[in-house]
């Protein structure tokens, strides 16, 4: 991007006298964040930061305001090749008084956009724009990501590197984009790309619906705080899970098994997209409760870093991933349960939000 086509809404590029007008006209800034995360050999490292950059410049030209370089500093980033991945902490101590100096600035709706949908990662970004505008209460702060703005667009609006993430770089830098990477079959899997081949499946036009509709909503809800309207960054959460992450586990059936006193057993995610569980908050057996304090998640699937995650420890800056079609192994050491069929249910808690459950019949043997 040239000093010429972004004068109007980069930050780097405006010299005093312009920041005192946006201040004056348009006092918005855009805050994009993003990460480096490997999503496939077809798209590069940056996908993240990339499509929050060039969604944030959109909206400035239809809102006013400026847009500040993208940050890539994020947790959340899968443990594959090249990525780099950063402690909540570390986000935290970063977001934090970027935020206060833009608000002390003289800026009065500052926008957090997020190209990276790691939900630990956004609800330490939600934590700290909500803190903002404690503070500062003539501030309306906002955390968003695109596929929330997408929430009443029909079709796929979310994924890991497939059609979604594929056709907002080919709309936005489709120089970058190389599908020949992919292989010469639909029904071909890669490691990062959690969807369809996108070969198939990805296009610039639908990267240009999605772009638009992202930044019509959300030039409609800064509009609304001209109004009186007070940001919310939860209630978009709320319907993004609601859209995404509905429909219960399924119980492997044949998957319980007891040995050394432990307890184990597996679920399957059936839907089409991610499961981020936060809490358990109801496992019985029989009807009976289950003690969980003990108990672990792991989920072995390439590029998953979940290897005996406590159930005690989830909660919405630690939550364990379940993606489409894969399945997590349950551990419960010291339930003690005799051979044969039994009555499992189980209620979870998503993002903090949501509840699904997983019900059923679940054969359980014994394990030398």
């Amino acid at each position: 991007m040239t000093a010429s086509q972004t004068d109007l809404t980069a930050y780097e590029f405006l010299r005093p006298e312009h920041m005192q007008k946006v201040l004056k006209e348009a006092p918005i800034v855009y805050v994009p964040v993003g990460c480096m995360e490997f999503h496939g050999p077809h798209l590069p490292l940056g996908v993240d930061m990339l499509t929050a950059d060039a969604i944030c410049h959109r909206a400035a030209k239809t809102t006013g305001g400026v847009v500040l370089p993208p940050l890539w500093i994020a947790s959340g980033v899968l443990p594959l090749p090249h990525g780099i991945v950063m402690g909540l902490e570390v986000l935290r101590s970063v977001i934090r008084p970027t935020l206060e100096q833009l608000a002390e600035g003289g800026f009065k709706v500052i926008v957090v956009f997020s190209g990276h949908g790691a939900l630990d990662h956004l609800h330490v970004l939600r934590e700290e724009t909500d803190r903002l505008m404690e503070h500062f209460p003539d501030v309306n702060a906002l955390t968003t990501v695109w596929n929330e703005l997408n929430t009443d667009l029909d079709g796929e609006i979310h994924d890991h590197g497939a059609k979604v993430e594929t056709s907002y770089l080919m709309e936005f830098h489709g120089d970058t984009v190389d599908l020949t990477k992919l292989d010469d079959d639909p029904q071909a899997e890669h490691v990062g790309v959690y969807a369809a081949n996108p070969r198939f499946t990805a296009s610039r036009e639908w990267g240009t619906t999605m772009s638009d509709n992202a930044v019509g909503r959300l030039a409609g809800i800064i509009e609304g705080y001209g109004k009186g309207e007070r940001a919310d960054s939860w209630v978009l959460l709320e319907a993004l899970i609601d859209r995404l992450q509905s429909g219960d586990l399924t119980i492997v059936a044949h998957s319980g098994t007891v040995a050394g006193g432990a307890l184990s057993f597996e679920l399957h995610n059936p839907h089409g997209q991610s499961k981020y569980i936060t809490a358990v908050e109801e496992l019985t057996i029989d009807g009976e409760d289950v003690d969980l304090s003990a108990g672990t998640f792991s989920n072995p699937s390439v590029g998953e870093g979940h290897a005996d995650t406590a159930i005690a420890d989830l909660g919405p800056l630690a939550g364990f991933y379940v993606r489409r079609g894969q399945n997590m192994l349950i551990v419960l050491p010291k339930v003690l349960v005799s051979p044969g069929p039994r009555q499992v249910k189980m209620t979870f808690k998503l993002a903090d939000v949501l509840e699904i459950k997983a019900e059923g019949t679940l054969t359980v043997g014994n394990r030398r």
